[in-house]
């Protein structure tokens, strides 16, 4: 009997452990996507952005630092979760509207270096 109440207690702890670690999976997506909407509704129609932003072209002299083409586009190379919008100038990089795409292909896919370096390491 004590077997049973044992294997018991373990059932019902791994099934609450389950249940709370999807819970806080669909929290963390909830408020991932609110920070999402918040930056791209918000935050990039600002002028406290359209400042930053052209700090950071003029910072890079109007150049792509990709392939040296004019740039027209900022990138983030980084976000700031807590402080959308607090994101350090460092954080920022210009580029044309080209390698921008391409950048953001290669992070969507998976494909871009941080995924390769961690490849290599996996070896």
């Amino acid at each position: 009997m004590d077997s049973f109440i044992t294997l018991f207690t373990l059932f019902v702890a791994l099934i609450v452990l389950v249940i709370s670690s999807e819970w806080r999976k669909r929290i963390f997506e909830k408020k991932r996507n609110e920070r999402k909407d918040y930056y791209r509704n918000k935050y990039l129609k600002s002028e406290e952005w359209q400042r930053k932003r052209h700090v950071v072209l003029k910072r890079d002299n109007w150049t792509c630092v990709s392939c040296g083409m004019p740039a027209t586009e900022v990138h983030h190379k980084r976000y700031a979760r807590i402080n959308i919008g607090k994101e350090p100038i460092e954080w920022l990089i210009s580029l044309c509207k080209k390698c921008h795409s391409e950048k953001h292909e290669k992070i969507e896919t998976g494909n871009s270096i941080s995924s390769y370096l961690k490849l290599i390491k996996g070896l």
